[in-house]
């Protein structure tokens, strides 16, 4: 289950969230906080649970990430482009009704990864390749206080790891003039949290659900930096050494309504609130005697409106359509290479095919980045600081498939 959970999450979101927890959900905007209806309700509002039709629902589903970012600088005629592996973040979720008024969920998911890989590019010295994997382990505890109203509570249990290569700086180089780069790995470490969230449904055709789910801190305390290409002089000052780092998982409040202005037509709205002002600043101590590596983050708390909609064809066929609009969390003057995050326009496509006790799901997810131009402070060379700045641009085509399975 680790070896699984633990895949590339590639970076196509705000920040290095990765928004891709259930296919059925993601055909509709990943609009989920107050749409009931299998066992994605488990991440997305696991009060929800309680007013599924289904005593017992299991679903499970992976996506493809196909990502790229373009960097141009005019000045200097620098082009370049990412090489991105292909993402394959998952989800399981099971629910499981064990009275009228008591559900128990499990969920196990990708919430925040990022992988980007600059080859040959002069940014060099602020990132060559990184990649972070994170996935959190949800079980959950829903009541029912009403047949219009359930609450819940569940326990985060998060688990990560971070590989980080990058240039020492512009000019070092060993005698063969290879370039001396650092080689981070963390291994795996886990931290804990917690999420706690309402249902409410006071008519029939109409969902109101609340998501909140706490910030958690991954502490990398046990991992290993490595340096390649070292020059002699430098051969006892630059080998290899143990370091701590914190890297924040922000936390999010959601907000969201479903309605049915139709009886074939489900339209579902939401609102997301992230805190990703607690990433202040990427801190590596190694525990050689080095200076520290400092990078200023400064990240802005960030907003994201989704609407998405299902029209059911017949009993078997559904179709679906949405739209988001996601911010970016980097501020001016600390744009990020190493998370190269854009604002973006998200546009969603899905079908479902139910049977009897199998649901088949498919999504499309369509990622429009909005071109920046922008600029970082590189601090590692002396007292002063650089400037590397240029224009970025990104897209992602992001399918992915589901299945669930349900008994009543």
């Amino acid at each position: 289950m680790v070896l699984v959970f633990l895949s590339f999450g590639s970076i196509y979101a705000g920040g290095y969230r990765v928004a891709l927890q259930g296919q059925r959900m993601l055909g509709m905007a990943h609009a989920g906080l107050s749409v009931f209806e299998n066992a994605e309700t488990a991440f997305f509002n696991p009060a929800g649970i309680s007013f599924l039709d289904k005593r017992l629902s299991v679903s499970f589903g992976v996506s493809g990430i196909m990502s790229h970012v373009k960097f141009q600088n005019a000045q200097y005629n620098w082009s370049y482009q990412t090489d991105n592996p292909i993402g394959t973040p998952a989800y399981l979720y099971v629910t499981y009704q064990s009275t009228d008024n008591l559900s128990l969920g499990l969920a196990i998911y990708t919430p925040f990864g990022s992988s980007t890989v600059w080859n040959q590019w002069a940014g060099s010295d602020i990132v060559n390749d990184i990649s972070m994997k994170v996935f959190y382990i949800q079980p959950s505890l829903s009541y029912k206080i009403s047949d219009m109203l359930s609450v819940s509570a569940s326990l985060i249990m998060a688990y990560g790891s971070v590989s980080y290569n990058k240039d020492i700086n512009r000019y070092l180089t060993d005698e063969d003039g290879n370039k001396t780069n650092a080689q981070i790995e963390s291994g795996v470490t886990g931290s804990a949290g917690y999420d706690l969230s309402l249902a409410f449904r006071p008519a029939k055709d109409v969902t109101f659900g609340i998501n909140y789910r706490s910030k958690v801190i991954i502490d990398a305390r046990y991992g290993k930096a490595e340096f390649n290409n070292v020059p002699a002089f430098l051969s006892q000052k630059l080998r290899t050494a143990g370091f701590s780092a914190e890297l924040p998982m922000p936390a999010e409040l959601g907000v969201g309504m479903s309605f049915k202005p139709l009886k074939n037509l489900l339209v579902a709205v939401d609102y997301n609130y992230t805190y990703w002002s607690i990433y202040k600043e990427l801190r590596i101590n190694f525990k050689n005697g080095l200076p520290p590596s400092v990078a200023d983050k400064s990240y802005k708390n960030t907003s994201t409106i989704r609407i998405g909609a299902e029209y059911q064809v017949n009993n078997k066929i559904f179709v679906r359509g949405g739209y988001y609009y996601d911010q970016s969390p980097l501020t001016a003057g600390h744009f990020s290479p190493e998370t190269p995050s854009l604002d973006s326009n998200n546009y969603t496509f899905g079908l479902g095919y139910q049977m009897k006790k199998w649901a088949v799901d498919l999504s499309l997810l369509y990622v429009d980045g909005i071109e920046r131009t922008d600029y970082t402070l590189v601090r590692g060379e002396g007292p002063t600081a650089h400037m590397f700045g240029g224009t970025y641009v990104n897209n992602a085509i992001i399918p992915g498939i589901g299945f669930t399975y349900s008994i009543k």
